[in-house]
């Protein structure tokens, strides 16, 4: 009996938080759903290797804006995927170009990001479409932007809002605040159950 009137609080007290949260929570999901991130992973911390990714970025951004000229997400996506070998090779001649001899891998694919704060918004986590791009043993730390919206390209013409709707762009235009954190606890635990 003791635990029944320890538990049905504390159910109750959760089932009102997430029903609380839930619509930040599907609207989350929403921009999770419209953006494709392109995420480049070093093959170490060194700051040679740190470099390397820093110049890969510049040399495939440089290099693809022209290619990721779909008008919709599934357009990108579809590009990347039918370009996967195109971008490794792309990518394998800067590294050899720049004086070493890592392999990298071009994977396109849903990945979990934690939240991420831009210049001038704050995506949420979640379980986003991507490209990502390993290089050598891809255990240093990683860069990430957004492929689509074109908000990374540099001939970026494209802004967040003409995609997201108007509730989305408010989520993300407000800076980090606590209901990010929310967000970021309520999406990891969903990816490990999904893992």
């Amino acid at each position: 009996m003791k635990t029944y009137k320890i538990f049905l609080p504390l159910f109750m007290i959760l089932t009102l938080t997430l029903s609380f949260f839930q619509p930040i929570i599907a609207t989350s999901e929403d921009i999770s759903n419209k953006v494709l991130r392109l995420h480049i992973l070093a093959n170490s911390d060194s700051t040679e290797d740190q470099n390397l990714k820093l110049g890969l970025k510049n040399y495939f951004l440089e290099n693809t804006s022209d290619l990721f000229s779909g008008k919709t997400l599934e357009d990108n996506i579809e590009i990347a995927k039918k370009n996967t070998l195109a971008l490794e090779e792309l990518c394998n001649k800067f590294i050899t170009d720049s004086g070493y001899d890592y392999e990298t891998k071009v994977i396109v694919d849903k990945e979990y990001f934690d939240t991420r704060v831009y210049d001038d918004f704050t995506l949420p986590a979640g379980v986003y479409n991507s490209i990502k791009i390993v290089i050598g043993e891809g255990s240093g730390h990683n860069w990430w932007c957004i492929v689509f919206p074109s908000v990374c390209l540099y001939s970026c013409s494209e802004s967040m809002s003409d995609y997201l709707t108007e509730e989305e762009m408010e989520l993300i235009s407000d800076g980090y605040t606590p209901k990010f954190k929310i967000i970021e606890i309520y999406e990891k635990i969903k990816s490990r159950l999904n893992q």
